[in-house]
Parts: C-alpha cells; sequence; structure tokens
C-alpha cells in the first residue's frame, strides 16, 4: 500500500474529529454525545491509524461528490456503529450491495438495534427528557433546522397534517433553532409540535406510523421495531446525505415487503458495508481492515477513467 501523501485537492482534514471539542461544539452547539457513543473512540483511532497506509484522505461527516477513483473517505456515527463510505454516490451504493450479497456468517444486529431503541439508549445526545405527553399514532421525525427547509418536504408536511388530523406529532430535531419551531408551530398548530428537547425514544415505540428522512437514524430504529414507515425528504435532496446508501435500502424493503431483519443482518455484517461497531462484531479490527482494502481496490478499477484538470492549489499532477 502507497504512503499517504497529502492531497492539495481535497477539504479533508486528516483530524480524528468526532468527539474532538471544538468539532463538536461547531456542528452541535452545547449539547453533548451520548455515552453510548464512548466505545466508538477506539475504533477512530484505529481508523486513523489504518488510513496512514493510504494516500487517500478522511474526513468526519462531510458530503460530497467525488469521482469514483476518490480522493476522500468519509466517516461519521450512525445509530451507534461507525460507519465508512467513500465520497462517491456510485461507490457508497455499491459497498451495501455487495455486503448484502456477501452471504457471510451474520452478528446480531438486528436484535442489538431493537434493545437499545427499547431500552431508550439509542439518542444521540445526552439530556434529552422525559415526558409524559401522551403518545399519537403518527409520528414525523424531523431534522435540524440547518436541514429542516432544505431537505424536508412542506407539501408532504401538509399532507401528513391533512391526512391524519389530530392525530400526529411533529417531533423537532435537539438541534433546531426556535424560529423554526415557532414556524412549525404557527403552520401545523401548537398542540401538534412536541417539545425540542423531549426523548424521540418516549414517542417512536409506541407510534403506528413513523415519517422521516433519508438522513435520519430513526428509519433504522423504525425498521427494527417493525413500523410503517416512509420518506418525507425533497426528492432531488435524498443523495445528499450520509445515511443514503443504508436507509435507501430500508425504505426500498419497506415498500417492497420485504425482511428488514435480513437485510440489516446480511449487509451490516459484512466488511463491505463499512459499518462497524465493537458491541456486536466478532472482530471489528479486521472487519475495518477488510474494508478499507476491499474500497482502495474499487477505487483502483477507475483510475485515469476521469480526468480533472483542476489546477492545485499547489504544485501537483491533475485528479485522476
Amino acid at each position: 500500500m502507497a504512503k499517504r501523501k497529502k492531497n492539495k485537492y481535497s477539504e479533508a482534514v486528516n483530524k480524528a474529529e468526532m468527539f474532538e471539542y471544538g468539532a463538536t461544539k461547531r456542528r452541535i452547539g452545547p449539547l453533548r454525545k451520548n455515552k453510548i457513543l464512548d466505545s466508538l473512540k477506539p475504533v477512530e483511532k484505529y481508523f486513523t491509524k489504518l488510513m496512514s497506509n493510504y494516500e487517500t484522505e478522511f474526513s468526519y461527516d462531510i458530503m460530497a461528490q467525488e469521482m469514483p477513483h476518490f480522493v476522500t473517505i468519509n466517516y461519521t456515527e450512525y445509530a451507534t456503529c461507525f460507519i465508512m463510505m467513500p465520497v462517491n454516490l456510485e461507490l457508497r451504493e455499491r459497498q451495501l450491495i455487495h455486503a448484502y450479497q456477501s452471504q457471510r456468517p451474520t452478528d446480531d444486529y438486528y436484535d442489538y438495534f431493537r434493545e437499545i431503541v427499547l431500552s431508550k439508549d439509542a439518542n444521540k445526545y445526552t439530556k434529552r427528557e422525559t415526558s409524559d405527553i401522551e403518545p399519537r399514532e403518527v409520528l414525523c421525525v424531523l431534522p435540524g433546522s440547518n436541514k429542516l427547509k432544505e431537505r424536508t418536504c412542506l407539501n408532504k408536511l401538509k399532507h401528513i397534517a391533512s391526512e391524519h388530523k389530530d392525530n400526529f406529532y411533529f417531533k423537532p430535531h435537539p438541534i433546531t433553532q426556535h424560529v423554526f419551531i415557532g414556524e412549525l408551530k404557527d403552520m401545523f398548530g401548537e398542540e401538534n409540535i412536541l417539545p425540542r428537547d423531549c426523548n424521540l425514544y418516549d414517542f417512536l415505540p409506541r407510534a403506528e406510523k413513523v415519517y422521516t428522512t433519508h438522513i435520519s437514524e430513526s428509519a433504522l430504529y423504525s425498521a427494527v421495531l417493525e413500523k410503517d414507515f416512509e420518506p418525507m425528504d425533497v426528492y432531488n435532496k435524498i443523495e445528499h446525505g450520509s445515511f443514503y446508501h443504508i436507509n435507501s435500502n430500508l425504505f426500498r424493503n419497506q415498500v417492497k415487503g420485504r425482511s428488514h431483519k435480513i437485510w440489516i443482518e446480511q449487509a451490516f455484517s459484512s466488511f463491505q458495508s463499512g459499518v462497524i461497531n465493537p458491541n456486536v462484531d466478532r472482530n471489528w479490527k479486521k472487519k475495518m481492515e477488510e474494508y478499507l482494502a476491499y474500497i482502495h481496490e474499487e477505487r483502483d478499477l477507475y483510475k485515469n477513467w476521469y480526468i480533472d484538470n483542476r489546477k492545485p492549489r499547489g504544485k501537483g499532477n491533475p485528479i485522476v
């Protein structure tokens, strides 16, 4: 494997930021991540160590569209897992296809996800308020204010309100500015908007139908709870999120009536998925090593297919 050279084209910082205070504060403000995510600290550390063996870059929780001979590996957390993917839509979709088709021995991901959501340990953030508000049959899980208007279809929200009358709640994301919550209350009624800081998992297990998005972990939790769920995204934005390659399969399984259990355990257990969870995987270090070798082999298939003639910020050759 080639020793990494500093890539002059990438915005990636080659810095571990999942738990870095400054990066966390910039992204989620005063919120703090749940202790359940602490198990991912050694995973991030091992990932950055392994990436020193590759000429590609890595970056935490970004999304763009690079060429198949990609520059950057993106990583983030998803449903208490550490997930890795190239910053190229085709390859990140394909890695889940390869993972599901791999027919390797499976680990018990499905029951793990059910257990953490039912025990209310699934929250990404700490200090969620327990609520005594009576649940309703329909729950709509909204993204944060930085994505709310860009990614959520207003026509779908109006349809939900019309279809379900007073039997629905909109659950704002913890990172939602009060001005946006005020707009939701003005448009859909104050009585239909849950408090921003209440615990989502007081309501999701007791809902009969869940509306969510391609950028929310609640799609996975709805699947393992065998809920009726469907998307409420702006359609031409769904591919732009870090979870699209996973959640699109969950939504497809839902509409086709396929088994979520079979898909989740088969796909997530394979190293090709880029999904790592030290609480589930038999040997998570080996799984990560195999994934990085696999995805870089996929990358090499496309070398010189597409040429980018942008001038680098320093000296160097065009991107290939």
